[in-house]
């Protein structure tokens, strides 16, 4: 299943690569670039035990990507997640 995951901060991220591990693809969005360039290079900008090792998992699986873009993100999801503050 598609899902989509806006906000990447603590919630959202952790959200995202959860769903991803569970086996659906999931997109991340975040409208902070920065955030977006460090989580593509698979390096998370939070810190949660074991977070960082499941992200690249994902990624890598083709289950997990980031995107600045949130029609990108949204169309063809079957869900959408709203985490932010």
């Amino acid at each position: 299943m598609k899902l989509c995951v806006v906000g990447s901060g603590y919630v959202g991220l952790v959200t995202a690569v959860g769903f991803a591990e569970m086996g659906h693809t999931v997109i991340g969005v975040d409208r902070d670039e920065k955030k977006i360039a460090m989580l593509a290079q698979g390096r998370s900008p939070i810190y949660e035990p074991g977070l960082e090792e499941l992200l690249r998992r994902n990624m890598e699986g083709g289950r997990l990507s980031f995107t600045t873009d949130l029609g990108a993100g949204v169309s063809g999801s079957l869900f959408c997640f709203i985490a932010v503050g």
